[in-house]
């Protein structure tokens, strides 16, 4: 472990539970958390093959805080460390840096804009599932928030305007978004070919996000969402054409059996658009969202195009019960499927991955608060396909199961 994820245990780990945040002044405040997890997954390695027998190296590490300059402007930020056995190695990240500036507010309506690294509000869950305590269980819905763009969709380096209207009793809020952030080229190649490629880099992607909440007058508990995310991805740095085209002169049968060794560019257009719902009603809240991505995917082998179009749809429902103060408990099911024209996953499948191209599955699981600060999750899903299996750097050399289940136990400590 280096010396600043030492020392952010330590900080977290020095805090009084009974304290919330270090407060710094007036208008200052630290808040963090730590999260350990054991996970247990049996029948397919679960972002590496450690969990197959069981394993700790799941770890969320994350200290924020804000400073105040007026009740107009602030300045807030997070830095975050995250290890996934090896999908993901626990490197410290700033996940949000921005500079905050509220514009205009009344009793209608606000309008205000941030610009820095920006958390992106698509969803529910997105801007949120960085934060241990506030998921459902111990992830968010793998079907409308599958890992193949986390990190590039979590937030972006760029422009934020936000606002709220409340009119005839209706109460609307909207963001909109532009800017651009970095993407695993590791990540896109095993979501666009199964697999990474022996050459390639893609670099900054561009997004637009536009989100937008209604609460209706009719119904106070109902929460309506819609989130439109426009991106293009771009695979650099391939082979040249000339390159990839003397290869194949000197081994011209060898495309047959290994066409990724010839791929000379990669690209994706996409419109991703999610519609949101949740209902709340005494100790019970429902919970559902629909995903859908518009793309075209163009890649290039030897000089030669080969373009496709897809449907990616994916939803899920799920059922959360607050059955006291200090216990909850929620059931989910979930579907996602990467070409809705391809719902057995044919046509996307690999030699090791027959079952890329879909997924469903139950979760069940609760969360206790058992002292003030702490809280352990338990978590057990059973799943069916593996489209949301998170992908890493030799997981094309192990045999994927169709059906898979995985468990998990989670402490959460925050401050």
């Amino acid at each position: 472990m280096n010396k600043l994820l030492q020392g952010l245990l330590l900080v977290a780990f020095s805090t009084s539970s009974q304290v919330f945040a270090i407060e710094l002044g007036e208008s200052s405040q630290i808040h963090g958390f730590v999260n350990q997890a054991y996970l247990y997954s049996p029948d397919n390695p679960y972002a590496g093959t450690d969990a197959n027998n069981g394993s700790l190296k799941f770890r969320e590490i994350g200290i924020n805080g804000f400073t105040e300059f007026s009740p107009d402007f602030r300045l807030a930020g997070q830095v975050l460390s995250r290890q996934q056995d090896k999908a993901d190695d626990g490197d410290v990240r700033v996940d949000f840096l921005l500079a905050d500036y509220l514009l205009f507010s009344d009793q209608s309506a606000s309008l205000g804009i941030r610009a820095g690294r920006v958390k992106n509000n698509i969803g529910f869950y997105n801007a949120i599932r960085d934060i241990p305590s506030a998921r459902p269980g111990y992830n968010v819905p793998d079907s409308i928030y599958f890992g193949a763009f986390r990190d590039t969709l979590l937030s972006i380096d760029g422009v934020n305007l936000y606002g709220s209207a409340f009119f005839s009793d209706n109460l609307l809020t909207w963001e909109l978004s532009a800017g651009q952030r970095n993407v695993d080229s590791e990540d896109f190649e095993y979501f666009a070919f199964g697999q990474p490629l022996p050459r390639g880099e893609a670099d900054k992607v561009p997004l637009r996000i536009l989100n937008v909440n209604l609460v209706p007058s009719f119904q106070r508990d109902l929460r309506l969402g819609m989130s439109l995310v426009d991106l293009e991805i771009e695979l650099e740095d391939t082979l040249s054409v000339a390159e990839a085209q003397a290869a194949l002169m000197s081994n011209p049968g060898d495309f047959l059996a290994n066409p990724l060794n010839y791929v000379t560019g990669a690209e994706i257009e996409g419109l991703l658009a999610i519609l949101s719902a949740q209902y709340s009603f005494e100790d019970w809240i429902v919970t559902a969202e629909y995903l859908n991505l518009d793309s075209d995917f163009t890649a290039q082998f030897a000089g030669m195009d080969v373009l496709r179009s897809s449907t990616t749809e994916g939803y899920y429902l799920q059922l959360e019960w607050l059955a006291s103060a200090q216990t909850s408990w929620f059931t989910r099911y979930e579907e996602l499927y990467l070409d809705n024209d391809d719902r057995s996953g044919e046509n996307s499948a690999t030699a090791n991955n027959q079952y890329r191209g879909f997924g469903k599955g139950w979760t069940v699981g609760g969360k206790w608060l058992f002292k003030t600060n702490w809280s352990i999750v338990g978590q057990a899903s059973f799943n069916e396909g593996t489209a949301w299996l998170p992908s890493y750097n030799g997981i094309e050399d192990e045999e994927i199961e169709k059906y898979w289940n995985y468990y998990v136990l989670s402490l959460n400590y925050q401050f």
